[in-house]
């Protein structure tokens, strides 16, 4: 029997930002994927030229995301989106702003039960989240990091947390710095409340030199309608989000099988071809 991946996530287009690479990999391994998104994504913003209702449009993008990865399929729990909290110090946030449906509003227990029945009939190897900050503090990524961890409770199933390692961050700072950069731009303390710090006991696959990468990011650009500009995702600069594509990492929170990760650290990707080298972009 093939092992199987479930993705789970809280938006369209994360499926491929954090685990896209992951996702082609597994396929080229013989693995069946399965894609859970937990929202609809409908209060993201929307662009004029996107007719009808977001959430319908949003789903679709993920439809054709999924099949540029490989997935064999794509579920929609069918949760609300708690959309963003305002920007304020300190942070703040009325729960009556969020809608009763949201996610951020659902109950951990009865999603995580819909998640386990899901991992039952897949019988699934492993399972991702995120980290318990949900790599960047976003309401929805933070609940499905409670979900994924209850869901797995009485299953044979793994549990991978993806995340950003703070070190490759740091790394990219001071390199954009000493391109150029304003540090004003991309200040320090950001760095420090995005993923983890914990470089030691991740799982990192690296897409770079590969024709991973560009599929990776086709996926992404599937996602035309929230393909988000840099300074408006996890308070990255201009070029610094494309350049993170090329990475993904994990922290396991949960080893029964472990062929997730000889998954992640064995193989590499298949080369880029002379003509179509540097031919990644979005």
């Amino acid at each position: 029997m093939k092992p199987c991946l479930v993705a789970f996530h809280a938006h369209p287009d994360d499926e491929a930002i954090f685990t896209g690479g992951t996702i082609i990999r597994a396929k080229r391994a013989g693995w069946r994927v399965v894609v859970v998104v937990a929202t609809s994504g409908e209060r993201g913003s929307k662009p004029e030229w996107v007719a009808g209702d977001l959430a319908a449009h949003r789903r679709s993008e993920t439809e054709v995301a999924a099949r540029l990865l490989g997935a064999d399929k794509v579920v929609f729990l069918g949760y609300g989106d708690s959309g963003i909290a305002p920007k304020a110090d300190p942070p703040s946030r009325s729960v009556s702003v969020v809608p009763a449906t949201a996610l951020a509003r659902a109950s951990v227990l009865e999603a995580a039960a819909r998640l386990r029945r899901l991992l039952f009939e897949e019988r699934a190897t492993v399972l991702t989240s995120y980290d318990e900050a949900g790599i960047y503090g976003h309401e929805d990524h933070i609940r499905v990091h409670a979900i994924a961890a209850a869901a797995v409770l009485d299953t044979t199933c793994d549990l991978v947390e993806a995340t950003i390692d703070r070190a490759l961050l740091r790394s990219l700072r001071a390199d954009l710095v000493g391109r150029g950069l304003d540090p004003a731009v991309w200040p320090a303390r950001l760095v420090e409340e995005v993923g983890t710090g914990d470089g030691r006991s991740l799982l990192t696959l690296d897409l770079h030199d590969g024709l991973d990468l560009d599929r990776k990011l086709e996926a992404v650009a599937a996602h035309a309608s929230q393909v988000v500009e840099a300074q408006d995702f996890m308070g990255l600069p201009p070029g610094a989000f494309h350049r993170l594509m090329a990475y993904e990492s994990f922290r396991p929170a949960r080893l029964l099988d472990g062929r997730f990760c000889e998954l992640v650290s064995s193989g590499s990707s298949p080369e880029r071809s002379p003509a179509t080298a540097g031919a990644a972009s979005i």
